[in-house]
């Protein structure tokens, strides 16, 4: 046994005595007694002297030899004694002869008589008389003894004399079984595989074709009954005798037994076997057989007597009409029987004419089949349009549309037609099948026929059965057509526009008698579709007459209508000032500088200036549709207007509400929509912001700048300074080394940003001429016009890099780019710069929330823990916790627990809460991986490290105009090249 095995065996049994105590344990609590009590009825000292040993009085004293030594002397000393009675023995070997008396042994099987010893002390008469004494008196051989006493004479003793010898038992000629058939058929030996010619016989009578018994040439031996077939033939016995004189039969090792095949009997002695019926025998896997001559049909329905001509100088016996009934009693034959047959086949052979090989006996009654049911239609079915052009009519949109589709499937006058049913009429009839005639086959048994097959009558829509199921009729007026150009079914002639305000007639064409829907029928038609409302009973009588008397032939025909509803007015905000686009991006010069001509920083105004006027939303007007239902307009538009503090709001007619500045600013506007069952809403948010206008730099002279609002700086930003704004900060010179810079909204900076400890960090978007070692953290974009040197850069929208002016054969080099919805660059890399990071389709807010999730989830954790312990549960196992509920001493200590638990449950709720949106995240983040790329708009230097999603890839090649997306197949991700995709703005 290995180690590991033995170690696990270890264990399992470790664990086994642990159940087995647990057991033991629940036992005694269940009595009332304790394992660990200390009132035992043993102490220690009995339990072990219960393993003492029992022998403890044995002397040990005396001194023992080892036992190579003990063993060393007992081989002398018994080979010693074995010499000495060997000697003694054979010296009084002789003496011991002497003495023991006169004896004589008789075999086993009684045959040979043996003296023990013939010597001088003995004389003829004597032993003579001694084995008359001993009853042996056959087969004494006197000579032997005269001569066995003429050598003791000469001192010559004689030691197991035989004396007598009786006479064994002799068998001269051996039993046997002897068959009373041509040599041909008694073929007991045959160890091929090839059959016998009885055993084809058989074959053929047994078969399916009789036909083959005309090639068949074999031997037969013809029978009647009672005829031997075989006998045991006794064996003849030489009787022995003993030497006690007494006779000694032969016992037979094997006693021979007559076996008895199909239609054959045994004398009551068993020593002969006859034949049972007329028929022809032989011998199969070496039993005695008969085989009737009868061959029936595999369908039982005709029994043949089969006829083999016999061989020359056996005569064909003459079955008997009884012969020939009894032949077909075993067969079971019982029907159809043809006497004359039976005559016939008698009086040829008791001529010892020959017969065709075979002449029909029986024949049954065939059963005659059902008929399988018929299907007949009231219409031409190979004369029907085909289903796909009915489809193409019924998948139109408008009644326009449905009629032109019409036009073009019958611009083809060899287009089948429709043909229209009213309701009752029948559509479709069955014949039903038949169950046919019973038959009867020879054996007497009945002949199900086999019932025609039935069809269903197979139907779709607005087709119904008749109580027989004979029958299809129409429940409604419609068009006869074949669904899928298989299931017959009525199309309605009524088509609904799908804003359910019209019904329409559509007028397919038909054959030479056209039928239309009468009063009665167009309202069940109706009536059906649940039609209630704008149908005129007159106007349809007219139209109806129009279509019978030729005088109208519209293919789709208007016959009820609805009043569609009248949509209402959405609500809107009408600025009176021009706000713009907030998010509008400012021209990139060709130097890489933003000009902030082409870009609307701050809409402002002043004081008491009219901002825009809200109107409200119009409701629409209710209609209805043709099932009576009301239609609704669609809910219009509603606007809610949020502002700050520095707007007021005054009423004006109908409801208008404008909206003022209370002071004066720049404007900032945000619009989101959502929707709340089903309605469109709408939210403006409108702020005047304070604008603070710095005409120079951020200096000594200004101090750090923090500001609830927009500010706007003439100069550039000085090392060690900052700038904290709620809404946009614009600069119009740069960020130099050590600064700092946030904003609630975007970060313009005219030129550029330097410093490995310069940080901007805006709401939405970075927009610069370059940005050299700092670290830049944006909601939105990050764009820049020149280049990107060894810069920390996060965003969780795209990163655009132009590489325009000074340096813009290199624009993007070193450092780690992080952009979550993708990067575009002119180029990526340098030859002699090798850490380039690339990072898409991560969102850092996402990662940052992420890591959040995972802290707290790690603390519930330990939370759980913490409270498992104090209520004394090692894990959180519901059924541990059920058993400490269990032993609780006092309903205030399972209080206790319960509040414990139900605490327990609350942190387990809240880290499911966590994991389900740790998963949600990742599910962003998956597809947000998937739907971004890094692409380069002119060279990739080698070496660069992107990493797109879960998956990175290191450029090992320079590279020309190319793009990089995440792929996904099947289960597996890779970043795959492809070309250049994605407009340098």
């Amino acid at each position: 046994m290995s180690p590991d095995q033995s170690k696990e065996s270890a264990n399992t049994q470790a664990t086994n005595d642990d159940g087995l105590l647990d057991g033991l344990e629940s036992l005694l609590e269940e009595e009332g007694m304790d394992l660990d009590d200390d009132d035992d009825d043993l102490d220690d000292d009995e339990l072990d002297s219960l393993f003492d040993d029992d022998d403890d009085s044995a002397d040990t004293s005396a001194p023992v030899a080892s036992p190579a030594v003990r063993s060393r002397s007992a081989g002398r000393s018994a080979r010693g004694d074995r010499r000495s009675r060997d000697r003694e023995a054979f010296q009084n070997l002789d003496a011991q002869m002497q003495l023991d008396p006169q004896g004589i042994t008789i075999s086993e099987d009684k045959l040979t008589a043996t003296l023990t010893r013939i010597t001088v002390d003995n004389d003829y008469e004597g032993i003579m008389s001694f084995l008359r004494g001993q009853g042996i008196s056959s087969g004494i051989d006197q000579e032997g003894i005269r001569a066995a006493i003429s050598k003791a004479y000469r001192g010559q003793g004689s030691y197991g004399v035989v004396v007598a010898r009786g006479k064994a038992p002799a068998i001269i000629k051996e039993a046997k079984v002897a068959y009373h058939l041509p040599p041909e058929v008694i073929d007991k030996n045959n160890t091929s595989e090839k059959m016998t010619d009885f055993e084809v016989l058989k074959h053929i009578l047994e078969g399916p074709h009789i036909e083959t018994l005309k090639s068949y040439k074999g031997v037969v031996k013809p029978v009647t009954a009672g005829d031997l077939i075989s006998e045991i033939v006794p064996a003849e016995i030489e009787v022995g005798e003993d030497v006690f004189g007494n006779p000694i039969e032969i016992e037979q090792e094997e006693e021979l037994y007559l076996q008895m095949g199909d239609n054959t009997e045994l004398s009551e002695d068993g020593m002969t076997c006859v034949s049972a019926i007329y028929g022809y025998a032989g011998i199969l896997d070496n039993i005695p057989t008969v085989l009737p001559p009868i061959w029936v049909t595999e369908d039982h329905m005709e029994a043949r007597f089969v006829y083999v001509e016999p061989p020359e100088g056996i005569e064909q016996p003459a079955p008997t009409v009884k012969d020939l009934h009894y032949l077909l009693e075993v067969m079971w034959i019982r029907n159809g029987l043809m006497e004359k047959q039976f005559q016939l086949i008698q009086q040829r052979l008791e001529r010892q004419q020959p017969l065709p090989a075979t002449l029909p006996i029986a024949e049954g009654t065939h059963e005659v089949p059902g008929d399988d049911a018929q299907i007949n239609y009231a219409f031409d079915a190979f004369s029907v349009l085909p289903w796909n052009h009915i489809q193409t009519i019924l998948a139109m949109q408008s009644a326009e549309d449905i009629s032109e589709a019409i036009d073009n499937i019958y611009a083809d006058e060899d287009t089948p037609t429709f043909t229209a049913f009213g309701p009752g009429q029948v559509v479709i009839e069955k014949t039903p099948a038949t169950d046919g005639s019973i038959g009867v086959d020879v054996q007497g048994e009945k002949v199900i026929p086999e019932p025609g097959v039935d069809v269903p009558l197979e139907f779709g829509e607005f087709l119904a059965e008749d109580k027989d199921h004979l029958r299809c009729r129409a429940q409604i007026f419609g068009y006869v057509c074949l669904q899928w150009d298989i299931q017959v079914m009525l199309l309605s002639p009524l088509w609904i526009s799908p804003d359910k305000t019209r019904v329409y007639f559509l007028n397919l064409p038909q054959g030479s008698n056209p039928r239309y829907p009468l009063l009665e029928e167009m309202q069940l038609l109706l009536k059906d579709l649940e039609v209630t409302y704008g149908f005129h009973a007159e106007r349809w009588a007219e139209i109806r007459e129009e279509l019978e008397n030729g005088q109208r032939d519209d293919s789709v025909i208007l016959i009820a209508e609805g009043r569609p509803a009248q949509p209402g007015r959405d609500a809107a905000f009408d600025w009176a000032v021009d706000v713009g686009d907030e998010k509008k991006i400012g021209k990139v010069l060709e130097d890489g500088s933003i000009d902030f001509r082409e870009r609307n920083l701050i809409t402002v105004v002043q004081e008491n200036d009219i901002l825009g006027r809200l109107v409200p939303p119009q409701p629409g007007v209710v209609g209805k549709d043709v099932f009576g239902n009301e239609l609704r307009p669609p809910s219009p538009v509603n606007i809610e207007v949020v502002t700050d503090s520095r707007i007021y709001a005054e009423p004006e007619d109908d409801g208008v509400i404008a909206f003022f500045a209370e002071i004066g600013g720049g404007i900032s506007t945000s619009t989101k929509e959502k929707k709340i069952n089903e309605r469109l809403s709408r939210r403006i948010n409108v702020g005047v912001n304070p604008i603070s206008n710095i005409e120079g730099d951020i200096d000594y002279t200004t101090g750090n700048i923090e500001f609830n609002g927009d500010v706007v700086i003439g100069g550039s930003v000085q090392p060690q300074f900052s700038v904290r704004a709620t809404g946009s900060v614009t600069i119009e010179g740069y960020v130099e080394a050590g600064a700092y810079i946030t904003a609630g909204k975007d970060i313009i900076i005219k030129r550029g940003v330097i410093g490995a400890t310069t940080e901007l960090v805006a709401g939405k978007d970075v927009m610069t001429k370059y940005i050299q070692e700092a670290t830049v953290r944006a909601g939105g974009n990050v764009r820049v016009g020149s280049y990107m040197f060894n810069a920390s850069v996060r965003t969780g929208g795209q990163v655009v890099v132009t590489g325009k002016g000074e340096g813009k054969s290199r624009a993007l080099v070193g450092g780690l780019i992080w952009g979550a919805r993708g990067i575009l660059a002119k180029s990526i890399g340098s030859p002699y710069n090798t850490g380039t990071k690339l990072v898409a389709g991560i969102d850092p807010e996402s990662v940052n929330r992420a890591e959040q999730i995972r802290a707290n989830m790690q603390t519930c954790n330990e939370k759980q823990r913490t409270m498992l312990e104090r209520i004394g549960v090692p894990s959180l196992d519901v059924a541990l916790i059920k058993q400490k509920l269990a032993f609780c001493r006092s309903p205030k200590d399972k209080q206790k627990i319960l509040m414990m638990v139900k605490r327990i449950a609350k942190v387990a709720e809240l880290e499911q809460s966590l994991q389900k949106e740790l998963e949600e995240i990742a599910e962003i983040q998956r597809k947000l991986a998937l739907q971004t790329y890094i692409s380069v708009h002119s060279q990739l230097f080698a070496g660069a490290e992107l990493r797109i999603g879960e998956q990175t890839k290191i450029v090992n090649d320079d590279e020309e105009r190319v793009t990089f997306s995440l792929v996904q197949d099947d289960d597996e991700q890779t970043i795959q090249q492809g070309p250049y995709k994605g407009a340098m703005r």
